[in-house]
């Protein structure tokens, strides 16, 4: 009677140690939730209280944020393509957007220096090299189903959605939309809510096919053109009526900003009633700072804006949740960036990396799980090679050749064009209002010591001088 009993115990016990081993191994979903020039100070959770954003403040609460969270670069194609890459730009050679001082005659003749050329497809414009290995390829080797609705912005052809992912296809705008490849839509639609709403059939499908899914959602809330629904706007602007401070734009962006917030609502509630909570990692950031506006009250207290390596153009929220496996509520300083997404989402859902990638970035899960509190990179480093608008008077461009690297709270800043290097203190001054490379020149050539190192890892091309320089 006592060895029935024992064999029974002793069979119960592997049945619950195999169910539970079963349910440890399972591979998780991801639903990767990319906002669209939304700053740092944009949201209600990250401590701006002009900010509606319930829902993005629930994921706040239940996952983990963190403080010092970077974008790769202060604009979107090459921040995109560092994200999917997992690579720094001068890896993927996805500089600049559009060479539009290519076109600015004053520009170019003041430029002493043509920066490096974006890399070019025939048939897909500007984009990623069709040699990368890219997230959704890496995740549908180890079985997942893929999908990407909303802003894509890394090429065509081969490199376009339809080639990379299970499903999707590219939505830009809001009203006024344009999809690649062109699609059919009625009339009046709504671009994020189209985004939302084919993400929310892709996931329920995965689901009912019991197959592990990664949603990649990238809406266009809040890139311009200022365009909220106007059931939005009215809300916002009766909400801050009495308010003579707040300026017409921002008042648009912040009815933006309410409609982002309750499309990613919709996702969260679908997860949860699908009951896959507990088995869906939910990544929500943005692509780089936020753009100006009146009083840019969505970077302050951060100084510059997108398209400029101050604080303000490039740092970006980031939150994590994973029900049971994040620690709701948790808070982390460490300083990260674009490109640690990518070995993150390998090794959370187990997948392999690709053979021969190189990965620039450092996966964040030792730090999500609590297991770690740092990272073992040194250094954060950007190459931004974006000219434009060179005032005469002034003689200053709005933007050019910058190369930054940040290490142990230390900000340097190369100005290629003029040979000169200018230091922040990040430690006690995060909003760059004291330049201090005189007060520390032994930290100046420590940074531009591993500066150089960087650029001979990652292939950095050195300046070309201009042949127009001065032809104007």
């Amino acid at each position: 009677m006592f060895m029935n009993r024992l064999f029974f115990i002793t069979v119960l016990s592997l049945v619950s140690f195999v169910s539970k081993a079963q349910k440890t191994i399972k591979k998780p979903n991801i639903v990767f939730i990319l906002a669209d020039d939304l700053g740092i100070n944009a949201l209600n959770c990250y401590g701006n209280n002009l900010v509606e954003s319930p829902h993005i403040d629930r994921l706040f609460s239940e996952g983990m944020h963190f403080t010092n969270g970077y974008s790769n670069d202060p604009t979107c194609a090459p921040s995109r393509a560092s994200i999917m890459t997992g690579q720094y730009v001068p890896r993927h050679k996805v500089y600049r957007v559009a060479d539009r001082f290519k076109k600015d005659a004053v520009t170019l003749s003041n430029m002493q220096y043509l920066p490096p050329e974006n890399n070019r497809v025939h048939g897909q414009g500007v984009g990623v090299a069709p040699e990368k290995t890219l997230i959704p390829e890496a995740l549908k080797a180890n079985g997942y189903a893929t999908s990407a609705y909303g802003k894509w912005h890394l090429g065509r052809g081969a490199m376009g959605i339809p080639n990379q992912f299970d499903e999707g296809f590219e939505i830009t705008g809001h009203y006024t939309i344009k999809t690649e490849p062109k699609q059919n839509l009625e009339d009046g639609v709504y671009a994020s809510d189209l985004v939302t709403q084919k993400t929310i059939d892709f996931i329920k499908n995965a689901v009912e096919s019991k197959t592990p899914f990664f949603a990649y959602v990238p809406y266009y809330l809040v890139h311009k053109p200022l365009e909220p629904k106007p059931e939005d706007l009215e809300y916002v602007k009766n909400k801050l009526k009495d308010n003579t401070i707040i300026g017409k734009d921002e008042i648009k962006v912040l009815a933006m900003i309410k409609g982002l917030d309750d499309n990613i609502g919709a996702l969260l509630t679908t997860i949860s009633e699908l009951g896959i909570e507990e088995e869906t990692i939910i990544i929500f950031t943005s692509d780089n700072g936020h753009y100006k506006t009146e009083s840019n009250i969505f970077n302050q207290p951060y100084k510059g804006v997108k398209g400029q390596t101050l604080e303000g153009g490039i740092r970006v929220p980031y939150i994590f949740k994973w029900k049971h496996n994040i620690q709701a509520g948790s808070i982390s300083k460490e300083p990260i960036i674009h490109v640690d997404i990518y070995p993150t989402i390998l090794e959370m859902t187990g997948t392999p990396k690709p053979q021969n990638l190189v990965l620039d970035g450092e996966s964040l899960f030792p730090i999500l799980s609590n297991r770690n509190k740092k990272l073992k990179r040194d250094a954060l480093i950007w190459e931004y090679t974006n000219y434009s608008r060179y005032n005469a008077k002034r003689q200053t461009f709005a933007s050019e050749w910058v190369n930054v690297i940040q290490q142990e709270g230390y900000k340097l800043t190369e100005v290629v064009e003029s040979d000169t290097y200018y230091l922040y203190n990040l430690n006690n001054d995060p909003y760059e209002t004291r330049e201090v490379s005189k007060n520390y020149p032994e930290k100046v050539h420590k940074l531009k010591t591993r500066l150089k190192q960087w650029k001979e890892e990652v292939g950095h091309e050195a300046p070309k001088p201009n042949p127009d320089y001065k032809k104007i």
